[in-house]
């Protein structure tokens, strides 16, 4: 079945922001692709057609990191989408946050669309692709 709509239709994709609580430090990806090839960024991507979107955010942390978390480990943080979040249009981001322990940190390794993958202390960021430094904010304050 066919649909047209006189409005425009965002794309959806999910994004995971995982902090280990012992150490107060947050995993980050280096970026493979455009838009902002070489940058750090959350683990994250689009979620496929009637995919459940935490099972997007879990399925897109583990081919980007190599961690394998549960969905019931997700907390909601937010739906994002002001404009310009995204050069390649308007993109909505469905944002979980993940508490993990130490022992996590080890597991993680570079994936699909991640050159690197890496620990952060969260008052040590770098400079960070989209809004997610926007998103760590929020994540914070809703810990």
């Amino acid at each position: 079945m066919s649909f047209t709509y006189p409005f425009p239709r965002p794309a959806l994709t999910t994004d995971a922001v995982v902090i280990c609580t012992e150490d107060q430090s947050i995993l980050l990806i280096e970026r493979k692709k455009e838009p902002f090839k070489g940058n750090w960024a959350f683990p994250g991507g689009f979620v496929d057609e009637y995919e459940a979107i935490k099972d997007a955010c879990v399925r897109e942390l583990e081919e980007e990191t190599s961690l394998s978390l549960s969905t019931s480990d997700a907390h909601f943080i937010g739906v994002f989408g002001k404009e310009g979040r995204d050069p390649r249009g308007w993109t909505v981001s469905v944002v979980y946050l993940f508490e993990v322990t130490q022992d996590k940190k080890s597991k993680v390794a570079p994936g699909s669309d991640s050159v690197a993958v890496r620990w952060f202390p969260l008052a040590q960021l770098p400079d960070l692709a989209f809004d997610h430094k926007e998103i760590i904010a929020e994540a914070i304050t809703r810990k």
